[in-house]
């Protein structure tokens, strides 16, 4: 009989995929429609029968299925040396605690050693150019001091001799005036001989005086001009000894990076923790050569992680991608634990799905204060309960369509009218209707694979 009605209404093998109850229950009434005398219509054909909900307004929950996760720790390092040696000292092993900046090993680095001697002898060298040039510079300093105050006494004495020079032309010229006069009353015999010649004796010495004037005038001069020269080659003295005081600077400023640079890649013999954080592995053994990181074939000294917090990650599946928000809680239970549920919560989204699986990539933060969890064990993440109050819902079966595109079969007045609609959540048994049905239609749910839009149908179930 089932098999018949199997034939007879090809929607019942879809339900027995569903709850095994609600099919046995469907497949019943369905059993007892065929049986049941038809009815007929205007036009004397039989009218389908068809088993009808009305939507239901409830408090409908949505879980995330588990999902398996990749326990990450929140920070791990492997750490390398900076500089190259020989492991001098390690004080770690596998399993221990490390606080941030701890001494994890040291390595014996000879040339680094003798690099920062041979610096460190350099800045001294350099220091010693730098007093040398700047006593050079004081003294310099003093000559052009004592060849300016030469100038100024040239200059002085340019002064006083331009000075003198017109005091002597003036008397000069004075001296002139009376020796002519003189000469006018000697020739009208009003002036004696012993008269003339005292004047003219007068004016030549007037005369001469200019002369002298003249001569220390440019004698003043000269020294002036001399003066001058001195300053000039003071300066240019000056200059060069500068120069050879910025040299012995730029110096002793190479010779001092010399000597940071040395003690820096000195201080890189020292390898610490980056973090606080667990030794998981140790590579090497006392006395084992180390390759710096800047090599090619750099060489491993340990590995260390922070268990004090994980990173959880998580492939969520297309369909659940919208319901992932960063700050969701969730649920993490491990293999190891399995009567025990850890807290965590989406600390990130990668915003982009995988060309191949369709799946997007999430983190969750999960903090590990007891340290009872560790990287790399298994795990399964279960997202809290998503929870719509008073949606409108429908069995899962009522929908035609696909996705995006879904309808449902009404009943309006004897007749099956298709309605569109749009659902929200779907945990595959009931979905919630957000648009398209206020609540009080007929829906079909069994038949609506015997009927399409514009048929008259009759209606039974529990809502006709």
């Amino acid at each position: 009989m089932i098999s018949k009605m199997e034939k007879q209404f090809p929607a019942l093998e879809v339900l027995r995929r569903g709850i095994p109850a609600l099919s046995a229950l469907l497949t019943l009434l369905l059993v007892v429609a065929a049986w049941a005398p038809p009815c007929q219509g205007q036009s004397g054909d039989k009218i389908p029968r068809v088993t009808v909900v009305n939507p239901v307004q409830k408090t409908l929950v949505y879980s995330l299925p588990s999902k398996p996760a990749e326990i990450l720790a929140a920070q791990e390092a492997i750490l390398y040396a900076r500089t190259s040696g020989y492991l001098d000292q390690i004080s770690v092993d596998i399993g221990d605690q490390v606080e941030k900046g701890q001494i994890i090993a040291v390595l014996d680095t000879p040339e680094l050693v003798d690099e920062l001697k041979r610096a460190e002898a350099q800045l001294l060298e350099a220091n010693a150019k730098l007093s040398a040039a700047q006593a050079q510079a004081e003294g310099g300093d003093a000559q052009l001091v004592a060849a300016k105050a030469a100038r100024l006494q040239a200059s002085v004495g340019i002064l006083q001799a331009e000075a003198e020079l017109r005091k002597a032309q003036a008397q000069l010229t004075a001296q002139k005036i009376h020796t002519d006069r003189i000469r006018r009353l000697h020739q009208q015999d009003a002036a004696t001989d012993a008269q003339l010649e005292a004047a003219d004796r007068d004016y030549l010495q007037a005369v001469g005086d200019v002369e002298v004037s003249n001569a220390a005038l440019e004698s003043a001069r000269a020294r002036d001009g001399a003066a001058e020269a001195k300053i000039k080659v003071a300066e240019a003295d000056m200059e060069a000894k500068a120069s050879l005081v910025s040299v012995a600077e730029a110096a002793i400023a190479g010779a001092n990076a010399r000597v940071d640079h040395a003690k820096t890649m000195l201080g890189y013999a020292s390898i610490r923790a980056p973090f606080a954080g667990v030794i998981a592995d140790r590579y090497l053994d006392l006395g084992a050569a180390v390759v710096a990181a800047s090599s090619s074939k750099n060489t491993a000294i340990v590995s260390i992680k922070d268990l004090s917090s994980l990173r959880i990650y998580v492939q969520i599946p297309e369909p659940d991608v919208p319901y992932i928000q960063k700050g969701h809680s969730a649920e993490i239970t491990c293999n190891a634990y399995p009567n025990r549920i850890f807290d965590g919560v989406v600390s990130r989204i990668s915003r982009n799905l995988d060309r191949r699986t369709r799946t997007m990539k999430i983190e969750i933060l999960l903090e590990n204060k007891d340290g009872q969890i560790y990287p790399g064990m298994f795990a399964t993440v279960n997202f809290d309960l998503i929870e719509r109050k008073d949606a409108w819902t429908l069995p899962a079966q009522a929908l035609l369509g696909s996705k995006g595109d879904y309808h449902v079969y009404c009943v309006v007045d004897g007749v099956c009218v298709a309605v569109p609609i749009k659902i929200g959540l779907d945990d595959g048994r009931t979905v919630e209707i957000i648009d398209g049905l206020s609540g009080n239609e007929k829906v079909i749910l069994v038949g609506k694979g015997l009927v399409q839009q514009g048929d008259r149908v009759e209606a039974v179930g529990s809502n006709p």
